[in-house]
């Protein structure tokens, strides 16, 4: 195992997809504090945050829509030409600050547009993890990079948030557009293998609509022939309580920090320590069975986000944080079994569906967050929030199908027709 894990780590593309890991997280660290800071810094409301929330979950409602449009173009050419225009967009929320002002709706209007990006990208990255590594070396690969990025995220999400007290946030979406420049002049250096894309010159546009809902059909195909369904209820319910409380975040931790806003980049690292941690421990716990590795996970979350509300600073960051473990374990196992079992082409719509069918509930979320943070103390939301996990835990325990998953190198989440011998 050793071996297999060493050889793909010194393989040339995966090298720079680490790279491209590292500074993006970089950049992600920064933007994930400064654009929500700058939000209500320029409206003075928590309900414009959940706005703000509402315009990039949307984006994540909508990735089904996106994610097939990346079979009609080269992997490579989607990440580099997506990760430049990115860059290009954060641009101008400085070149419009220092001359004819920003207005807060044009902000959100752009965390809108960057986060389709994402749902281009996202899908892309994560199709070719298997055509570089092999899908041997999956779960592995899988855990190396999400450690790193967590790794990353701990550091520089607090980094930030001191960064931002000293700085301000404009001279901070600058970093982040910086490091999306970097990532593209990173990834234009890829050089792999990729499966036939379906691009044809003599298409027609009708015929590309064509085949475009025809791969949109397909990937509805494998959700609908997989244990998916009878999840989604409850993802859906509890990413829209997840939501509530995020939406509350930036509030909620300058009250908890006496209005320091290096505590908002405190909080998210705090969670960055949890889900590094779950990504760790996920190749240890694979072998429990999945059913109830979700039911006590959960149900332990839910305890630990309810006393974040109520206890003081550093007791709620670190409730927070292993509050967390769960999201990082599910995470890995789910979608490592997603990227074994399903052939290469279909790997970015099935994840991109699973993705959106789970976001339906985010904008909802985010809206109720906004209002809820308008009415009530910030300390109710994140209360919602961990009564949400124990109810989210107690929904699979009565559901027979889920509590008695077996672990997940033996969950089959797809039937036979569907997975690649």
């Amino acid at each position: 195992m050793k071996v297999k894990f060493e050889s793909f780590m010194l393989e040339r593309n995966f090298i720079l997809l680490m790279m491209g890991v590292f500074i993006n997280a970089l950049g992600s660290g920064v933007y994930a504090i400064a654009g929500m800071l700058l939000v209500l810094s320029l409206s003075g409301s928590v309900l414009y945050s959940g706005f703000a929330l509402f315009a990039i979950t949307s984006a994540g409602v909508l990735s089904f829509l996106i994610a097939p449009l990346a079979n009609y173009f080269k992997y490579k050419n989607g990440l580099v030409y997506s990760n430049l225009l990115k860059a290009l967009i954060l641009f101008t929320i400085p070149i419009l600050h220092y001359t004819v002002g920003l207005h807060v709706w044009y902000v959100i209007g752009l965390l809108f547009i960057t986060a389709l990006f994402t749902q281009f990208t996202y899908p892309i990255e994560s199709t070719i993890l298997p055509i570089i590594v092999g899908k041997d070396n999956v779960i592995a690969a899988n855990s190396f990079l999400q450690t790193i990025r967590e790794a990353m995220d701990i550091a520089f999400l607090a980094g930030a948030g001191i960064l931002i007290t000293f700085t301000g946030t404009i001279p901070a979406i600058i970093i982040t557009a910086t490091c999306l420049i970097l990532v593209t002049i990173a990834y234009s250096f890829f050089n792999f293998l990729q499966p036939d894309v379906k691009r044809d010159p003599s298409t027609s546009v009708g015929s590309a609509v064509r085949t475009y809902f025809i791969d949109l059909k397909a990937g509805f195909t494998y959700i609908g022939n997989s244990l998916i369904p009878k999840m989604i209820v409850s993802i859906v319910f509890i990413n829209l309580a997840m939501v509530i409380m995020t939406t509350n975040l930036p509030a909620f931790s300058l009250m908890k920090g006496s209005g320091i806003e290096a505590s908002y980049g405190f909080y998210l690292a705090a969670m960055s320590i949890g889900i590094m941690i779950g990504t760790i421990l996920a190749s240890k716990l694979k072998q429990i069975d999945f059913g109830k590795l979700i039911i006590f996970s959960f149900f332990g979350t839910g305890v630990m986000w309810i006393g974040t509300a109520l206890l003081p600073l550093v007791f709620s960051m670190i409730l927070f944080s292993i509050g967390a473990i769960s999201i990082g374990i599910i995470n890995i196992l789910v979608f490592s079994s997603i990227q074994r079992q399903v052939e290469v082409t279909f790997i970015g719509r099935v994840i991109t569906l699973i993705t959106s069918a789970a976001a339906l509930g985010m904008p909802i979320g985010a809206l109720i967050g906004g209002m809820l943070g308008e009415m009530f103390a910030t300390e109710i939301p994140i209360l919602i929030c961990g009564v949400s996990m124990m109810l989210f835990s107690l929904s699979w325990l009565s559901s027979s199908a889920l509590r008695k998953l077996p672990s997940i190198d033996h969950v089959k989440l797809f039937q036979e027709s569907n997975v690649q011998a």
